[in-house]
């Protein structure tokens, strides 16, 4: 079995220590939307829990479908000698679990977006490790950065309905 720490420092050693501030700030602020519609469902901003709930569901399936797509982004870009097809067809995937979420009830809506996030993490890490350069090792630790970061705010959000 493979350990997450070892794709992590698999990709480290493959990549220039920074991650570019053009990639780092988008995604940072992509965060934004997470964590202020999930304390909108705990804090009093003025917007409704209830829509609050949904607009944040909406987004993380968003966010899922964007993350997907990466994946036909990279399929464009490999080699032939990397798993293209693979590629290709698990870059829809993403997107299908975040719809299915949206027609959830919340609490599982929730949960399915947490899911797809970190299995689509796993999956960036399973590949980095198997077609060594096809994903940069910055992109690595900044889809770690932001994956906790949204499955943070998610789970937040998720903790307040149970």
């Amino acid at each position: 079995m493979v350990i997450m720490s070892d794709l992590l420092s698999s990709a480290n050693r493959q990549l220039p220590a920074r991650i570019p501030l053009a990639a780092l700030l988008p995604g940072l602020l992509g965060l934004a939307p997470f964590w202020a519609l999930a304390l909108s469902t705990i804090v009093g901003t003025g917007l409704d829990p209830l829509i609050a709930l949904t607009a944040l569901i909406m987004y993380g399936a968003i966010i899922l479908s964007f993350v997907g797509a990466l994946w036909w982004g990279l399929a464009v870009h490999a080699s032939a000698e990397a798993p293209r097809g693979t590629l290709f067809v698990w870059s829809v995937f993403p997107a299908l679990i975040g719809w299915f979420a949206t027609l959830a009830l919340p609490d599982v809506g929730l949960r399915m977006l947490m899911a797809g996030l970190v299995l689509q993490w796993v999956l960036d890490g399973l590949l980095a490790r198997k077609v060594p350069g096809l994903i940069p090792g910055w992109m690595l630790r900044l889809r770690t950065m932001l994956t906790g970061g949204a499955v943070g705010a998610l789970g937040l959000a998720w903790w307040q309905l149970v």
